[in-house]
């Protein structure tokens, strides 16, 4: 089931990870870099690959592509956790992204 968010239909979600800088304390301590998810943003993914055909010692994991399109026209994040009709599909670095100045997006590509 999509959702119709602006004029542009979706089905999922995207969250994306902030960074916030360490540094040094008061006391010349270091303050380690920390990280938080945004809230979630309103998009549509499609599947570009996807399998769970890579393994290791204890157990497989994920190898998938998508292409995101969101409602915004800068995206300058590096990696993202993707949701899609109530599905964790996982985090991923983000391989591109491009604005779509014409249309008002952005096209993601991880």
């Amino acid at each position: 089931m999509a959702l119709i968010y602006g004029d542009m239909r979706t089905n999922g979600f995207l969250r994306y990870e902030i960074l916030q800088d360490g540094g040094i304390d008061e006391y010349g301590e270091v303050i380690a870099t920390s990280s938080e998810w945004s809230e979630p943003i309103p998009c549509s993914i499609k599947t570009n690959s996807d399998n769970r055909k890579g393994k290791y010692e204890d157990g497989e994991f994920r190898q998938a592509s998508f292409t995101i399109l969101i409602e915004l026209t800068s995206f300058p994040y590096g990696r993202i956790s993707l949701q899609r009709l109530g599905e964790e599909l996982g985090e991923y670095r983000v391989m591109s992204s491009e604005p779509l100045t014409s249309v008002g997006r952005t096209q993601i590509l991880v």
